[in-house]
């Protein structure tokens, strides 16, 4: 009798390369920075080694690098018993999709009055760019950059008829008094923006009002997810809004 051989070929069938290596898992870890002062937090770190994390440890490690020189700076240049400089950085939104990180407090080189820190920086986690706002905005929303009336101004911050109306708009639940109306009617305000998970909305914030109206008038106000939805925002950074979490600066 003839034997017959069979050969049996085993397919190894790989899974597909999904999710791609952009995909966002879950929200980033961050991981602490050494402070830039005793009383100044630094920007933290984002945990993993995508090519979108890395590019947005890039910008965090310049930040920190750049604000080191600013207080070297304002250190050198304030009299005696003149500076300082305090500083927190939170969380406000660790998603799926964007991250977002706001440094808030005070500083002074001297002057007759302190000034503000405040400064987010957000996250688009899919290409390690800070985000356009000119593209999550709706389009009746958008503008354009304009002259800041006092001082340097964001990059990121936009200006339109209908944003300064939003403004005023949710400022006015918040009781903002007649002289702060008066800012708004006196120029062009450009706003910044940055999610948050706690407050379930986006802050917006004016950027270049004119000093005295700065610290009461400049918010930050924060324009709810119902609203968001209502007006056309993009349906990423509103689901990032909602399920994303908050995380509050060291003690």
């Amino acid at each position: 009798m003839k034997s017959i051989a069979f050969a049996v070929f085993v397919v190894l069938v790989m899974p597909p390369a999904w999710p791609p290596a952009w995909a966002a898992s879950g929200p980033p870890t961050l991981r602490k920075s050494p402070n830039l002062a005793k009383s100044a937090e630094a920007y933290p770190t984002l945990a993993g080694a995508t090519s979108a994390i890395v590019r947005i440890n890039r910008v965090l490690q310049s930040a920190n690098a750049k604000q080191r020189d600013d207080m070297k700076d304002c250190r050198r240049d304030a009299p005696h018993d003149g500076y300082w400089w305090e500083q927190s950085v939170d969380a406000t939104l660790l998603g799926a999709h964007f991250v977002s990180l706001w440094a808030h407090g005070n500083m002074s080189c001297g002057g007759a009055h302190p000034n503000l820190v405040d400064e987010a920086l957000v996250f688009d986690l899919k290409t390690g760019e800070r985000v356009d706002w000119r593209r999550l905005l709706p389009a009746p929303l958008r503008g354009e950059s304009r002259r800041p009336s006092d001082g340097p101004m964001p990059a990121e911050a936009i200006a339109s008829p209908a944003l300064t109306a939003l403004f005023v708009e949710e400022s006015e639940k918040e009781g903002v008094g007649a002289d702060c109306k008066a800012a708004f009617a006196e120029q062009d305000v450009n706003f910044e923006f940055w999610p948050d998970a706690k407050a379930k909305g986006l802050e917006m914030r004016a950027a270049n009002l004119l000093h005295w109206a700065e610290g009461p008038c400049s918010g930050p106000v924060t324009i709810p997810a119902a609203t968001l939805k209502r007006l056309g925002f993009d349906a990423l950074l509103i689901e990032d809004i909602e399920t994303g979490r908050y995380q509050a600066a060291d003690p």
